[in-house]
């Protein structure tokens, strides 16, 4: 049975993951994020997001759902951080935008939703079905939170893994025309970064043979 005050911490969790734009609009959260593409010919099938959280992230899921804390989320457990923890980011369209013939396309369901602790951190793995055409065989995935309440940035370490077609080439860069403005002082992000007032997400960069 959950108890008062493991109840209050949820809420307050589900809280921060409903509404980032009340708090100061630099980041409070850092995720670093690896991305399985499975092409099938000129077709896009789906994409695997896997997302490597902070440890203050980490402590609060481990403390609130995984009731013997040994990073291991029974089926419950995990159906649990699903509702209380990742569902509602329905809303910022799980922050996945695949860019594609000059079309944004958003996810419109999550498959295979996975939680677990690796190396002391937490994993959320996840899948979004897409089964779309790439006639001008190239597109892009940006993966970013335009509120800026999440820092997110491609792992530096095998970033990106391709199954079924392989591209014939691909890159990760800042797109300097896709800006997210916010408003508050400087903020210090990951290894002392600064930023002021204005950041650029990470955009894979696709073009198939």
């Amino acid at each position: 049975m959950v108890n008062i005050q493991s109840m209050i911490r949820r809420l307050l969790l589900l809280i921060l993951l409903s509404v980032p734009t009340l708090l100061t609009a630099h980041p409070h959260m850092f995720i670093d994020t690896r991305l399985k593409v499975e092409l099938d010919g000129n077709i896009l099938k789906r994409l695997e997001i896997t997302w490597y959280f902070d440890p203050m992230f980490t402590a609060s899921i481990v403390g609130d759902f995984d009731s013997d804390k040994n990073g291991v989320f029974t089926p419950d457990e995990t159906e649990e951080v699903r509702e209380y923890a990742f569902s509602n980011l329905e809303n910022y369209d799980y922050f996945t935008f695949l860019e594609l013939e000059n079309t944004t396309h958003v996810p419109q369901k999550i498959e295979d939703f996975r939680v677990f602790v690796e190396n002391g951190q937490l994993v959320y793995r996840f899948s979004i079905p897409f089964d779309l055409p790439i006639s001008d065989k190239s597109f892009s995935v940006a993966i970013y939170d335009d509120t800026y309440f999440c820092d997110i940035l491609y792992h530096e370490e095998n970033p990106v893994e391709f199954s079924g077609t392989r591209p014939a080439d691909w890159g990760i860069v800042e797109n300097r025309n896709m800006s997210i403005n916010y408003g508050g002082p400087v903020s210090v992000s990951r290894d002392g970064k600064e930023y002021s007032g204005t950041a650029y997400p990470q955009q894979l960069q696709v073009h198939l043979q």
